[in-house]
This record gives C-alpha cells, sequence and structure tokens, in this order.
C-alpha cells in the first residue's frame, strides 16, 4: 500500500498522552506540513500559535474553563465545566489555529481545516499522536477570552477556527470507527 494511504487510513485522535515533550524538528516539519495545505486562490488566511510547555497549556486550560463558564448556551459548558477537563488531553504541544476572514471571508474555516488536517497527517506519519479539539471556536466572541487569546498572539481580525493537541501516545491506537457504506454516490 502507498505510503501516504496507509498515514490517511491509520490515523485516529489520540486522547492520552506522555508528558515527554517531541523535537522542535519534528514540530517544524508539521508547521510546514500544514503551511503547504490549499487555500482558495491561494490566500492561506490561517494564523498558527503553538504552545508548548505544561505551564504554558495550564494556563490556557484556565482561561477555557472561565470563559466557558461566563457564557450562556455554550454547547460544551458542561463537558469543559468537569473538574477533570484538559483543553489539551495533557499532551505538551497545543496549537490554535485562527483565520482572517477578510482575506478570505466564505473559505477561511475551510482553509483553516485543511491546514490542521495536514498537520494531522505529518505527524501520525512522524510516530506523533494528535487531536481536534473545537472547543475555542465557540469563544471567538467572549471578550475577555479573546483578550487574552490576542495576548497570545492570534490576530484582533482572526477567528478561530479550530485547535489540535500533539505529542508521543500513551495507550494504543484506537480502533477505527466503521466507515458509512452510503457516503459515496458515483455518477458515470
Amino acid at each position: 500500500m502507498n505510503e501516504t494511504i496507509k498515514t490517511i487510513l491509520t490515523r485516529r485522535s489520540i486522547r492520552k498522552y506522555k508528558p515527554e515533550q517531541f523535537p522542535a524538528e519534528i514540530l517544524q516539519q508539521i508547521l510546514e506540513a500544514g503551511l503547504y495545505a490549499p487555500s482558495a486562490m491561494g490566500r492561506q488566511p490561517w494564523h498558527v500559535v503553538v504552545v508548548r510547555g505544561l505551564d504554558k497549556i495550564a494556563e490556557v486550560n484556565r482561561e477555557v474553563k472561565a470563559a466557558t463558564a461566563r457564557m450562556k448556551d455554550n454547547p460544551y459548558a458542561d463537558y469543559v465545566g468537569s473538574e477533570s477537563y484538559t483543553v489539551n488531553y495533557h499532551a505538551p504541544t497545543f496549537v490554535i489555529v485562527s483565520g482572517d476572514t477578510t482575506v478570505s471571508p466564505r473559505n477561511a474555516q475551510f482553509d483553516c481545516a485543511l491546514l490542521l488536517g495536514n498537520m494531522f497527517l505529518a505527524a501520525h506519519s512522524l510516530r506523533i499522536g494528535s487531536c481536534w479539539i473545537n472547543q475555542l471556536n465557540v469563544l471567538n466572541d467572549e471578550p475577555v477570552f479573546r483578550k487574552y487569546m490576542t495576548k497570545l498572539g492570534i490576530p484582533k481580525e482572526n477567528q478561530i477556527f479550530g485547535c489540535a493537541c500533539f505529542g508521543y501516545a500513551d495507550a494504543p491506537n484506537p480502533t477505527a470507527v466503521a466507515r458509512k457504506k452510503n457516503a459515496v454516490v458515483i455518477i458515470e
């Protein structure tokens, strides 16, 4: 089987990580793969903030929990509100991807998703686990959290579209969820 196809078919979301950090050289490869994702009209509206280190990630986690507690009608409130919640599943690297919707009004979110997809596949090919994190996108309009995100380096005009955690897996690769058999229609 082709190595690229094998990587795609065997990549899974990892939700348990070893505490040790992986090398910066591997991170650079993962980031570069992300930056080579396709984007609408080549606009590349994305901006990536990488948070490494358990102390800084713990700070992000506290801010996420506090912002969620302040919001009404947050779909993650019960989940994030639990005492055991951590935004990154204890992974040593956390990535926040935002997009400039003034550069690409209709496509920034999709372009950012493609960037993250490339990063997930690159990470898996380098034996680094990863997981998509959704919680931060619902906090884009929460003023205190937004100010904190700007302090971390996210441009004021950007919207957070997705996040990811990366690290060495501390559990076996999960079994794939069965794929829908009727998800594809071929017309010839």
